[in-house]
């Protein structure tokens, strides 16, 4: 059986996203790490200056826990894939390429700053790398395509029905105009933001508790893992056209583990079109 390692910076995706996965996959075995953000806060168009030695960024460690699962050394046992995955998040959702970019930079300043025993050494971690490790984006964020099925609500704790249609709205361009959400005045509660007409979790907490007096009605470890765990991929990636970023998600994981991919249609072009200068499998 073929090992994936998932790296995930959520505690839903921790917990439930390789169950999800083996529903479609069931000759692999996934085994989920879980590792902090790095798009939590918007990324810079200009890249930052260096750190100095020995100090290093959410990225760089993000990008070493990538390194270091997927040529453990001699000592380790490599396994088939590394499938990293995080949320593209709100403040990113207008430059999903600085995202790309960022780790991509990450990736290839560890590759030349590491002490390696040799630079054949170098050479062969990085060849792994583009043979076996992968990063993907989930858009905006995991409960998004919660909203591509509606059982998947409900698994969630939601109590009352989304006014999202899917087939018509793509989940990862996700947009709500539910009045009865919308209409309340900002602050009044712990759902009622600013940015909530665009934000699937603070819609999803309104489905559970629209009365907003308790203040974690949702939980990705209790509801989310839930939802995630059982999702309906097949429902939630109907439209070919829809949902390019999951896509690429399945046709790269299908491909690295040689079978056939389950949900063929268009894929993002920035997670699936490496080129020759790749540093991972898609990136």
């Amino acid at each position: 059986m073929k090992q994936v390692i998932l790296l995930t910076t959520g505690d839903c995706e921790n917990l439930s996203l390789g169950r999800s996965l083996k529903r479609y996959f069931p000759s692999a075995e996934f085994v989920a790490l879980k590792r902090d953000s790095f798009t939590s806060t918007r990324i810079p168009i200009t890249p930052p200056p260096p750190r100095p030695r020995g100090l290093s960024s959410v990225v760089d460690r993000f990008a070493q826990m990538m390194v270091a699962s997927t040529d453990p050394g001699r000592d380790g046992v490599a396994p088939d894939l590394v499938l990293a995955v995080d949320d593209v998040e709100l403040v990113n959702l207008d430059q999903i390429g600085a995202v790309t970019g960022l780790l991509r930079d990450a990736i290839k300043r560890h590759l030349d700053t590491h002490t390696w025993s040799s630079m054949r050494r170098k050479e062969q971690t990085a060849e792994r790398l583009r043979g076996h490790c992968s990063f993907h984006l989930l858009c905006p964020m995991v409960e998004a395509y919660f909203f591509g099925e509606p059982q998947a609500l409900v698994r969630a704790g939601a109590r009352i029905a989304s006014t999202i249609d899917p087939a018509a709205r793509d989940v990862e361009d996700f947009l709500t105009d539910d009045t009865s959400f919308l209409v309340v005045p900002d602050g009044k509660n712990y759902w009622a933001k600013t940015d909530r007409k665009k934000h699937p979790k603070r819609y999803l907490q309104y489905l559970v508790e629209p009365e907003g007096t308790n203040e974690q009605p949702y939980r990705e470890t209790e509801g989310g893992a839930r939802a995630l765990g059982d999702l309906d991929w097949a429902r939630v990636l109907t439209n070919p056209n829809h949902t390019s970023l999951a896509r690429s998600l399945f046709a790269d994981l299908a491909d690295a583990l040689g079978v056939d991919n389950p949900f063929p249609g268009p894929c993002h072009p920035l997670t699936s079109r490496p080129g020759i200068h790749r540093v991972l499998r898609n990136l």
